[in-house]
């Protein structure tokens, strides 16, 4: 039985959400959401009578919903195409927050969506004019845990090696540790962009994504029977693409993957060109700073990091997992988050930090620390950890008054951590005790706090220093990160 009520009900709200996924996939989300995804177990939304429809306008997905606590009520009408259009309609007039409850309801079933159908999907990435997908290789995953980001992983691992070079090399241990953390520092930005192949430039400024949707259970046969396939089919896309990037589309990929013997219609691809030297070419313009190095890597995790003594010798990761499940207004806000870290020199300030507690541990109260050792570097390793997410927090604020979309890079995190988000509950029901997530050995915040952050950032009157208002926003958060809302 359909769920369309016998009298028109007032439209109240539409919003769209963005996806990766070509549109003969979403057909399957309706099935995917009675099958798979429980929605009782997302706290804080109520769901009914949902079914599968098709019209005039195409397919949709039609069910009531409304708050688990209260009375109100509404049709919800989700046009599966890219993006899914989301229409609400409702007799009783609008309820705001039930509004924004159901659109982060609706994301991350979305999001659980996408990461069920990647296990059926088959990823193709081009830098045009760089080394060829199929000779790339993720060789650096430990250089880049250690020299991305704010290096905290380098610097603390630095602290633990101290003890063993104090036997080994007695007095001169602290200075040449010293060197060699001035050196890393230094060179991290170089070290880190010799690890990754890809280098994004005013020449090579494109990565083109190429997504094939594979038939249920034939995903194994592209590494293994198809596998020779799969490469010829890589390399004479990697030639076209180079030699004429226009050419990129479905029905062009789908001609190349038909030639080398694979399954191949033209619905069944999508194909993206992201021009991500562009991307931070407005970011960089924003913030005042010149074009970093960019590199980019096959990992499929979504992420984007950066490293590197000053300005000029900075290097940015971005991972092709970021590229392939955000848009490219949410990729710029990630980059801004990551740009706004050197333009205020975070790795320099954490090493100056780090580097300080060593010499005067060293020269000073070191050894009347005796058995307390251990505890103390703990409390000193959680209190380096607590001043990143000051500068994480900071980072945030900044991105989102730089370039003016706080709210973009909101649901660009939602997107990055929607399993964290929804597994521990303190995102779409947080009537929970958020202790134990500030507490983590992590540098940055919990992500809720980010999120709300940003959602409630007011753009009219921003504040004067963004680090001092990000170290009052960070105590508060942990202030009250123990009481429990009712």
């Amino acid at each position: 039985m359909s769920t369309v009520p016998s009298e028109p009900m007032k439209l109240v709200n539409t919003f769209v959400l963005d996806t990766e996924l070509a549109k003969t996939q979403l057909l399957a989300f309706p099935r995917f959401i009675k099958e798979k995804l429980t929605f009782g177990q997302i706290p804080g939304v109520r769901m009914s009578d949902m079914e599968a429809m098709v019209g005039g306008e195409g397919h949709y997905l039609e069910f009531k919903a409304g708050p688990d606590r209260g009375w109100y009520e509404c049709f919800v009408r989700v046009y599966l195409d890219r993006p899914l259009r989301v229409e609400m309609r409702s007799s009783m007039g609008r309820d705001e927050a039930f509004e924004r409850q159901l659109e982060n309801a609706l994301l991350v079933a979305l999001q659980f969506f996408e990461e069920d159908a990647r296990k059926s999907t088959m990823y193709m990435a081009f830098v045009p004019g760089r080394p060829r997908t199929s000779e790339v290789r993720q060789r650096s995953r430990i250089v880049r845990a250690l020299f991305s980001g704010n290096m905290l992983s380098l610097f603390l691992l630095l602290i633990i090696i101290g003890a063993p070079l104090v036997i080994l090399l007695k007095d001169l241990a602290p200075p040449v540790l010293m060197l060699l953390m001035l050196f890393l520092v230094l060179s991290a930005g170089k070290i880190f962009a010799m690890a990754n192949p890809w280098k994004i430039t005013a020449k090579t400024p494109d990565v083109l994504i190429v997504q094939q949707k594979v038939a249920e259970g034939e995903l194994s046969k592209y590494t293994g029977e198809y596998k020779a396939r799969v490469r010829a089919a890589k390399q004479k896309a990697y030639k076209v693409f180079s030699e004429s990037p226009d050419l990129v589309c479905s029905e062009k990929v789908s001609e190349i993957f038909r030639e080398a013997g694979l399954p191949a219609e033209p619905e069944s691809f999508l194909v993206r060109r992201v021009n991500l030297y562009s991307v931070f070419e407005r970011v960089c313009a924003k913030f005042g700073m010149p074009v970093p190095t960019v590199a980019v890597t096959q990992e499929p995790r979504p992420n984007a990091a950066a490293t590197g003594f000053s300005k000029r010798f900075a290097t940015v990761l971005v991972t092709i997992g970021l590229l392939v499940q955000l848009e490219e207004e949410e990729v710029e806000v990630v980059v801004g988050h990551e740009i706004s870290h050197l333009r205020s020199a975070d790795p320099m300030a954490l090493f100056a930090l780090v580097l300080t507690e060593y010499v005067l541990r060293v020269y000073t109260y070191g050894a009347y620390l005796g058995g307390l050792i251990f505890p103390y570097l703990i409390g000193v390793f959680w209190g380096i950890f607590f001043f990143g997410k000051l500068l994480e927090s900071r980072a945030d604020l900044e991105a989102g008054l730089v370039l003016g979309k706080p709210k973009v890079m909101a649901e660009a995190l939602k997107k990055i951590a929607f399993r964290r988000l929804v597994l521990e509950e303190r995102f779409l029901e947080p009537h929970v005790s958020r202790f134990g997530e500030w507490m983590r050995f992590d540098p940055h915040p919990p992500v809720y706090f980010r999120i709300q952050r940003l959602e409630s950032l007011d753009l009219s009157n921003p504040p004067k220093h963004p680090f001092l208002a990000s170290v009052r926003a960070v105590a508060a958060g942990l202030a009250r990160s123990g009481r429990a809302r009712r």
